[in-house]
């Protein structure tokens, strides 16, 4: 029989061993036979080698031994109970074998069609003593299983002697615009030894980890509102959802009924929408035109420009609708708001209301869409500019003026238009800018010194078209229509012409000519042919400009580099019966004004398209220079 007090280790351990014990079994009951010694105070020297790993072992399972080792306490003698012990040595390479296992995330979230998705690793605080699959379940919160992640159950296969295994997530790349983050959670559900016999003895101590998907698809519907000749297609652009980075849409307008340079800004226009923003408009610049027209279309493609995704747009090409406005002058009402006026004068400062009377008046788009005119009924004439309104600080403007907002002036307008003259040493100024309703909203200012007083006067107003009623027409009945010229051939003829005046070549001749088809003389019932209109575009020194030419807006990078246009040369070719009658004109561009003016006498009008080409270009005997 062992002693029961101060029994050297080896002893003890001796006590313990058996016959039929393996190796490892020799190495597990050591551990324990340490454990008891410890606990039963009967160990007094510390052993190196193998049974120092034998007692590293069963401290590590001290834990699970603990009730057992107290019940043992209680005995008389710790051999008196030899039943008990039995069970202790017979379980204990089983229970000592219990190990710990947890789970952790290389990475917690993953955008859409990024590589390698979200890692999980499953890890043991000690080799597998046998062979177990664990299974990570993934449950969606706001993400969808199969939709979003996949797949939604992973088995993990763990070999005898693993500590380490890895886990991959795949994040699905849907082309669906979603919320920005979606979460689901990565849990391990359960955990199976493979071997039928093995004793279940590996502790499930994985936590649940909340997962992201980060969404890379943008959703946009954008609808667009027609214009006035002289004003702006406004596009409204909205997303399904806000992103917390930022987004960037384009919109590149097209050549349709409408001629890109002549009736609308060609250049690409851009739209932002920072962090969380949801909606963003832009505005397509239309050319102010005296000429009686019907309306006008262009298309304009959507474009997306950021992260790798899906972008769609709704519909993904809209139209752009020019208004024609046949009147060069158009009738306004000008409204003021309450200004202000602040006077100092040695020391002293002074502040008054006051308030300008509504009045009635003109305002005119002058042709080459960088001018207007506002006639005031009082007799003055304010001169405008457009110009760039980036960095234009409305609230500060809209602070000295009472119950004007900066909303109520233009903010979030990119361009407006600008003024100023001086009267006796006063300054004045004064800006507008276009609302979505058509209808313009500004402010004006004074400054100066006046009898040594020091003057700002600030008030707001309002310009508001006055648009009548047209009354309803009867229309004619409908008759078989005359032949229609074909337009390339038309345009073709005016090459020739052009360029047999130039020395060039009809090709060289055909980037400068832009076509479209003139007014239906029927109120738009299709029965008459129209008469094809060719334009050219000429600088100041007369040389012709592209007809596909993007000269950059005020808010453009290059602005002012571009040359512009000083006057326009218009062929008008029609039929009338057998005949095919040429007109031409000369305009300038500043002023909208006819300089000079060609028709063919209907007399001895010509049946062939060429002559009436040439006969419309010699009788304007335009000043026109080859292109530089």
């Amino acid at each position: 029989m062992c002693a029961a007090r101060r029994t050297p280790f080896a002893t003890l351990h001796r006590c313990f061993v058996g016959p039929g014990h393996t190796a490892h079994d020799l190495l597990n009951i050591g551990a324990v036979a340490e454990s008891m010694a410890r606990d039963l105070g009967i160990l007094d020297v510390e052993t190196p080698g193998p049974r120092r790993v034998a007692r590293t072992n069963a401290k590590r399972q001290e834990n699970t031994l603990k009730n057992a080792l107290a019940a043992m306490k209680k005995a008389t003698s710790p051999w008196s109970r030899p039943a008990l012990l039995g069970i202790w040595l017979g379980s204990a390479p089983a229970v000592l074998a219990a190990q710990t296992l947890t789970m952790e995330a290389v990475n917690t979230e993953a955008r859409e069609g990024a590589a390698p998705g979200i890692e999980l690793r499953l890890r043991l605080d000690a080799p597998a003593e046998y062979p177990f699959t664990a299974q990570v379940d993934l449950v969606g919160v706001d993400a969808q299983g199969g939709t979003d992640f996949m797949p939604p159950v992973i088995p993990v296969t763990f070999e005898k002697n693993d500590v380490l295994r890895s886990v991959s997530v795949t994040i699905v790349d849907d082309p669906i615009d979603e919320p920005y983050r979606e979460t689901f959670v990565a849990s391990v559900g359960s955990v199976t030894p493979l071997d039928p016999g093995a004793v279940p003895s590996v502790i499930n101590a994985a936590a649940a980890i909340p997962l992201t998907v980060i969404d890379n698809d943008n959703a946009f519907s954008v609808t667009a509102a027609p214009g006035p000749e002289g004003g702006a297609v406004i596009l409204t652009i909205r997303q399904d959802y806000d992103s917390e980075t930022g987004e960037t849409v384009t919109a590149r307008p097209g050549a349709g009924s409408a001629t890109p340079g002549i009736d609308f800004a060609p250049w690409l226009k851009v739209a932002r929408f920072p962090p969380g923003v949801t909606e963003a408009s832009i505005a397509i610049d239309l050319m102010p035109d005296a000429e009686p027209e019907e309306n006008e279309t262009f298309p304009i493609e959507m474009a997306h420009i950021g992260t790798p995704g899906t972008a769609s747009f709704d519909p993904a090409s809209v139209t752009g609708t020019i208004l024609d406005e046949t009147e060069r002058e158009i009738p306004v009402r000008i409204t003021f708001d309450q200004g202000t006026a602040r006077m100092e004068y040695s020391g002293h400062s002074f502040t008054q209301d006051f308030h300008h009377p509504d009045m009635n008046g003109t305002l005119i788009r002058h042709i080459g869409g960088t001018r207007m005119t506002l006639s005031q009924g009082n007799g003055t004439d304010l001169e405008l500019r457009r110009f760039c309104a980036e960095g234009t600080d409305f609230a500060g403007i809209a602070e000295g003026i009472p119950g004007l907002s900066a909303a109520d002036i233009g903010a979030g307008n990119r361009t407006g238009w600008r003024g100023a003259f001086t009267v006796e040493g006063i300054q004045f100024d004064y800006a507008m800018f276009e609302q979505p309703d058509g209808t313009y909203s500004g402010y004006g200012r004074q400054r100066g010194n006046a009898d040594g007083a020091m003057i700002l006067t600030r008030h707001g107003y309002h310009v508001i078209p006055l648009v009548e009623e047209e009354p309803e027409v009867a229309r004619l009945p409908t008759e078989a229509p005359t032949a229609q010229l074909p337009p390339e051939a038309v345009t073709d003829a005016v090459a020739r012409a052009v360029a047999n005046d130039l020395g060039l070549s009809p090709e060289d001749v055909g980037p400068y000519l832009s076509t479209s088809l003139g007014a239906d003389m029927m109120q738009g019932d299709g029965d008459t042919a129209r008469a094809v209109v060719v334009e050219i575009w000429l600088d100041a020194e007369g040389r012709p400009l592209r007809a596909d030419r993007a000269a950059p807006g005020p808010c453009d990078p290059g602005y002012g580099e571009a040359r512009a246009a000083a006057k326009r040369l218009r062929y008008r070719l029609g039929t009338a019966g057998e005949s095919i009658i040429g007109q031409a004109v000369v305009q300038d561009v500043e002023t909208g004004v006819l300089e000079e003016a060609y028709m063919e006498d209907l007399g001895e009008a010509s049946n062939d398209l060429d002559t009436a080409a040439e006969r419309a270009h010699d009788g304007l005997s335009p000043d026109v220079s080859a292109p530089g």
